[in-house]
């Protein structure tokens, strides 16, 4: 059984809704960001075109324009095919152009590529702990102040994320009590974000950190008062049996998973974190909650392509942009 089309979609398909270019009867949110890992398909069948890579493109980018065209949108994953394929779309999904915005330092595998409808003022990279793992940090100029995002996507069971840190496990991970190598990592980027967070205005973090809510990499976050903004809205947490709630697990024979509809995801490893506020800023961001009729804090691209009356294999349009389920964030100021 289909899904139908978000409410949303269809207000915008119909031009009942805009895209943030003024025409809109629906007030904005202040501050919105979307996230999503979307997968490279390195590893995908033979001949599946990096698992049909220019289609998921396509529908990451219907996406972005029925959910209201994000003021940012961070992505993992991010290699030179997907890059060009962004590039081509970056100008013309919205009523206004995307900047493309990758970091200097770049494994051209497995890197972190940033949307922003507004200029950036700081584009900086943190290596982290075997530096194959970064963090790119981009400060844009938004009209809520100056908005840092840090995106990042943390070590896997594919480059060593469980295994022990080691001898060689740097003095500030050993400190904070980091065991593994992701665990290191989190602690690095953690600390790297209080480094250079030195505006008055709240920050958002974002990325795939391949570990679970309340692990050790999850606390290095919340335990500093950063929220969970999708479980802090009011979301419920995941749920292995039904997918629901859930970003990641999208596995198995991986061309077949994003080409049936059903969720086939038993992880929530994906976040936006936010870091508040001072007192001394203009803006004091207020979550806004899951939302059918516009941008809320929710899951994104969590439904079977609703764009098309029909997903699957080939000749029908692709069920899923990737392997994990994006997370979105909405924001007003109090």
């Amino acid at each position: 059984m289909r899904l139908p089309k978000p409410i949303f979609a269809i207000l915008i398909a119909l031009g009942l809704i805009g895209c943030g270019d003024g025409t809109s009867t629906v007030a904005p949110p202040a501050i919105t960001l979307a996230n999503l890992n979307l997968v490279h398909g390195l590893f995908c069948p033979p001949d599946s075109d990096n698992c049909r890579l220019p289609d998921r493109v396509d529908l990451m980018m219907e996406f972005v324009r029925a959910s209201g065209c994000p003021d940012v949108v961070t992505l993992q994953e991010i290699w030179p095919p997907s890059v060009a394929l962004i590039e081509a779309r970056a100008g013309d999904v919205c009523p206004f152009p995307y900047e493309v915005i990758l970091g200097p330092q770049r494994t051209d595998v497995d890197d972190e590529l940033v949307l922003s409808r507004y200029p950036v003022e700081i584009i900086e990279q943190q290596p982290l702990f075997l530096r194959f793992r970064r963090v790119l940090f981009t400060r844009i100029r938004h009209p809520t102040g100056p908005l840092d995002v840090y995106s990042t996507h943390l070590a896997s069971g594919a480059d060593g994320g469980p295994n022990p840190c080691g001898d060689d496990c740097p003095p500030e991970c050993t400190q904070a009590g980091a065991k593994t190598v992701v665990e290191c990592q989190a602690v690095q980027m953690a600390d790297f974000i209080e480094r250079t967070h030195d505006v008055p205005q709240a920050a958002l973090v974002s990325g795939d950190f391949n570990a679970r809510p309340n692990s050790f990499v999850y606390r290095q976050f919340t335990d500093r008062g950063w929220d969970d903004t999708y479980l802090d809205a009011g979301n419920p947490e995941c749920d292995a049996e039904t997918g629901l709630g859930c970003t990641s697990g999208r596995e198995g024979e991986l061309l077949d998973d994003l080409e049936s509809p059903g969720l086939n995801v038993t992880r929530r490893i994906d976040f936006i974190f936010l870091v508040p506020a001072s007192e001394e800023a203009d803006c004091q961001p207020v979550l806004l909650p899951a939302n059918d009729l516009g941008p809320g804090t929710q899951l994104w691209t969590e439904l079977p392509n609703p764009f098309e009356p029909a997903c699957g294999p080939l000749p029908l349009p692709i069920c899923w942009a990737s392997d994990h389920t994006g997370v979105q964030v909405a924001l007003d100021c109090s």
